[in-house]
């Protein structure tokens, strides 16, 4: 994966975000880190480019897929991928297009979060 990606990665537990955080980072992503909806919004409205997101459904002031609106209006064939403990039942909300939406249940290996950003932003810029 060219080191260039620039990845949004928004998950309240700290352990979970700080660890697949530094997986992304030694893999030759850059990472920026939320840990709330407000953080992410700040960080979708300051960035210069994102080229994913990775986002936890259920966060302290909110719900991590209405973060994908504003992240799309920036970019709009942004990839993103969606984590949770609570299954993919909110699944039909998305473009269901496996290329832009992917929905990853925890518990998740490391590898799997990369693999799928690899092939989602592979395929973004095909």
């Amino acid at each position: 994966m060219a080191p260039s990606l620039t990845v949004l990665l928004i998950e309240d537990d700290f352990l979970i975000r700080t660890c697949l955080a530094e997986f992304l980072l030694d893999s030759g992503l850059t990472v920026r880190e939320a840990d709330n909806c407000a953080e992410a919004r700040a960080i979708i409205g300051a960035e210069p480019k994102l080229d994913a997101l990775v986002a936890d459904m259920t966060l302290p002031d909110g719900d991590g897929m209405t973060l994908v609106q504003p992240a799309r209006e920036r970019w709009p064939d942004l990839p993103v991928i969606y984590i949770s403990g609570h299954g993919d039942l909110r699944r039909d909300e998305t473009s269901g297009d496996p290329a832009r939406d992917r929905f990853i249940s925890k518990p998740y290996t490391l590898a799997s979060i990369l693999e799928a950003l690899e092939d989602m932003t592979s395929a973004a810029s095909d």
